[in-house]
């Protein structure tokens, strides 16, 4: 427990963002989905004093409750000595993004990436305005970034010319960019596009994000952050190791009906693999 002048109420995503981006690190995104999740992410960036993004994903959000999974982070943040951002991934509508940001988020994102470049960038723009109208952060998508499964999108790489008129219209704080990865890898293997980042580095002018990064190995994301990626999501890496630790401790003996310490065996797996994330991003000790 911290004392209470070292506790924290939730902020927003912009400065932790721009410092990051000035000092050549990367910000850890971790998406959650119950409470050992949250305190696992929160756990690992105090242990490695490192600042963080909460993320809720729509799936999240019908699982847990929006207002309910909130509370949980705000509650959580509030005793920690670390910078911490509560943010909305994947937004899929202004309705989605305003209960958010009813609900306490202090940063959003609008994910218009499958919309025609002028809808993208008008909606990007409605969001962005209502973030900023409650002191929020918004982020938006520009390119493809696809899942596994999907069919290959042609030309699905963010543009780096389309990144600076997108960024200049819609006046988004960070954009999501495609740049090789995919959602939901189950192992290493994204072959990275490093010197597309630089180049959307210079032509966006804001942090730029990278969604799908557990397909991502370690040289090739500190690769990526040190040509200008900012912020870095993770969410199938965390849930394997979730799962595989769930499915370790719940077979043994006097776990049969300990539910605490199965689960609190599988936070602890995430606490692990989220430390050796935020070492890779260079974020440890920013904080």
């Amino acid at each position: 427990m911290t004392g209470v002048a070292d506790r924290m109420a939730l902020t927003g995503g912009r400065d932790m963002l721009a410092a990051a981006r000035e000092g050549g690190y990367a910000i850890p995104a971790f998406n959650v989905f119950n409470l050992e999740m949250v305190q696992a992410a929160l756990g690992a960036a105090v242990a490695e004093r490192s600042p963080v993004v909460i993320q809720v994903s729509p799936r999240t959000a019908s699982y847990a409750g929006l207002g309910t999974i909130a509370a949980i982070v705000r509650s959580l943040a509030a005793e920690c000595p670390v910078p911490v951002a509560l943010h909305l991934d994947h937004g899929r509508d202004i309705a989605a993004v305003r209960d958010a940001l009813a609900a306490g988020f202090t940063s959003v994102m609008y994910d218009g990436a499958d919309l025609p470049f002028a809808e993208n960038v008008a909606r990007s723009r409605e969001v962005v305005a209502a973030a900023h109208a409650v002191g929020a952060s918004a982020e938006a998508e520009l390119g493809q970034v696809g899942h596994v499964g999907d069919r290959a999108p042609v030309d699905g790489f963010t543009d780096p010319d389309e990144a600076r008129r997108f960024v200049a219209e819609s006046g988004v704080d960070a954009l999501a960019v495609s740049i090789g990865t995919v959602h939901g890898m189950a192992a290493t293997g994204a072959r990275i596009d490093i010197a597309r980042i630089a180049a959307l580095r210079d032509a966006a002018g804001v942090p730029l994000v990278m969604h799908g990064s557990s397909g991502v190995d370690d040289a090739s994301l500190a690769a990526a952050i040190r040509a200008g990626i900012t912020k870095v999501n993770l969410s199938t890496a965390l849930q394997r190791e979730f799962m595989n630790a769930l499915r370790a401790s719940a077979v043994q003996p006097g776990h049969e009906t300990d539910a605490r310490a199965v689960l609190g065996d599988a936070r602890d797996a995430v606490i692990a693999a989220a430390r050796h994330r935020i070492g890779v991003l260079g974020s440890g000790g920013k904080a």
